[in-house]
């Protein structure tokens, strides 16, 4: 079963690292690809650093909206 995203959803899931920068939240890409099970590859991102265990990093990164519309093009979502 394909599974449909709510941004609350993904805002609350402290397995998915996220970041708001410009008013618009984008979350690490294969946080959200491990989080649906699927390849997403496809979708336009960009690279953001993240502090992980005091590490900076930088990690692919999208909007709700990019994922979304990748994954409408691949036919994942209704």
């Amino acid at each position: 079963m394909v599974k449909k995203l709510k941004e609350e959803i993904l805002l609350k899931d402290a397995s998915i690292k996220k970041v708001q920068f410009d008013k618009y939240w984008f979350y690490d890409l294969k946080d959200v690809a491990d989080y649906l099970n699927e390849d997403l590859s496809e979708v336009e991102y960009i690279h953001l650093p993240f502090v992980v265990d005091e590490v900076k990093i930088n990690t692919k990164c999208a909007t709700l909206e990019d994922i979304e519309r990748a994954r409408t093009a691949k036919g994942k979502t209704i």
